[in-house]
């Protein structure tokens, strides 16, 4: 009776377990109790939610927000047991990291701290009027996205159904709200499309910083395979990036939730306890939901490719992979690990976001333990010279089946940086 009452709870958590460690997860709104596994981990799952609802004294209410609100006041429904398990976890092959993973208990998929240092709460017109001033920026930015003409564009692959380019920084993915210039309608103005416009032609975007592997669909047929495609979680895609300092071993996991930052909108911070509770007196009517939401489990695997220099000073060269796809998941990670992206002017030094993704020094250590992070005078000389740079992050590989005719692809490009 617990399940049918707290089905689309268990669903959720279901859902992340599956992202987090199979390949090809079903989603949420299609899993029913014959596709429900009775494995030990997802009963530990079951059993850690609703027990936690009960605690909260929230287990026969029909309002999932109630018990949102419960256990951000009363308690953590996540709590660290091992916050070392955040960090520096040693990656195997993908097969290893699934299995090796799979009696983690649900706090290391959503590790939390108890932190002496509380949170100040804002009021709802205080962030939203943040998040006004920021936007306001964001827009001013949007509108320098370079024109590109047919000659700029670099085309990596194009056949009868799709074309993947590569994107310059600098340049947004589609215009949004205004008639910015954008790399989507370049594409359709100089190719032959069967579809009405450039937005039909978008099935993932990249950051208008951000340079790399980017595919538009040509056709109908095209749109919807890809749309299968991203929405199955079946596309691999790999980004090069060079971050502040030298990383200390060579590969590893980063596992840190991420929830939405009401001190800094529109961006994300790394999720704590005391964060969650400043959201108790807000309400989504005057602060948008986006705000209220739950923290989301995330975790970029890292791989070091070279460890060198610029203009002086220690940087490593890696490769990024977002496990769980969560928006800025990158940038914040490296930022909280001790090693922001180089270029990084929104959650690197002294940037637009929270630093080091939003956590105090304690919570960095409790949460993200790394005795050989960028020291703040490193961090501080890397902005500097990187100053009039783009965030040095590239979308270096991207790999799924073709939309229509099911073979497996796989393109790459060299960075700039």
């Amino acid at each position: 009776s617990y399940v049918r009452v707290h089905y689309t709870r268990i669903c959720y958590i279901y859902s992340i377990h599956q992202i987090c460690f199979h390949p090809s997860p079903t989603p949420a709104s299609q899993l029913c109790c014959s596709k429900f596994p009775c494995s030990t981990m997802n009963i530990r799952i079951s059993a850690t939610i609703i027990s936690s609802l009960l605690i909260a004294g929230d287990a026969f209410t029909a309002t999932p927000s109630s018990a949102t609100t419960a256990s951000r006041a009363n308690g953590r429904l996540f709590s660290t047991t091992n916050p070392d398990q955040a960090v520096e976890t040693k990656v195997g092959t993908a097969e290893e990291v699934r299995t090796s993973d799979m009696d983690l208990d649900i706090a290391d998929i959503f590790p939390m701290a108890e932190t002496k240092q509380k949170a100040v709460p804002l009021t709802a017109e205080e962030i939203n009027t943040r998040r006004h001033q920021q936007l306001e920026k964001m827009r001013e930015i949007d509108q320098t996205s370079k024109q590109l003409q047919k000659e700029d564009l670099q085309i990596v692959h194009e056949d009868e159904d799709m074309v993947v380019v590569d994107k310059p920084s600098g340049v947004l993915t589609v215009a949004g709200k205004q008639p910015n210039a954008n790399i989507a309608q370049s594409v359709f103005d100089a190719l032959e499309v069967d579809l009405p416009t450039a937005d039909h032609m978008v099935v993932h975007r990249l950051g208008f910083d951000t340079s790399g592997m980017l595919v538009f669909a040509k056709n109908k047929a095209a749109v919807r395979g890809m749309n299968t495609n991203f929405r199955t979680r079946k596309v691999k895609r790999v980004y090069e990036a060079l971050v502040t300092g030298h990383i200390a071993k060579n590969e590893g996991l980063i596992s840190l939730p991420i929830m939405r930052d009401y001190e800094f909108p529109p961006y994300v911070r790394i999720s704590t306890d005391d964060h969650q509770r400043a959201l108790l007196d807000l309400d989504p009517e005057d602060v948008g939901k986006k705000i209220l939401e739950m923290p989301k489990a995330s975790i970029t695997k890292y791989k070091v490719v070279s460890r060198e220099e610029f203009k002086g000073h220690p940087v490593t060269r890696v490769t990024l992979q977002s496990i769980s796809g969560r928006y800025h998941q990158l940038n914040v990670h490296m930022a909280a690990f001790g090693h922001p992206i180089v270029g990084d002017k929104v959650y690197g030094f002294n940037g637009e976001a929270a630093p080091n993704g939003g956590l105090t020094n304690k919570e960095l250590e409790e949460l993200a333990p790394n005795p050989n992070r960028a020291s703040e005078e490193l961090k501080a000389a890397v902005a500097e010279a990187s100053k009039d740079m783009h965030p040095c992050v590239h979308a270096k590989q991207i790999g799924f089946r073709h939309p229509v005719s099911k073979k497996y692809v796989e393109f790459s490009t060299d960075s700039p940086f």
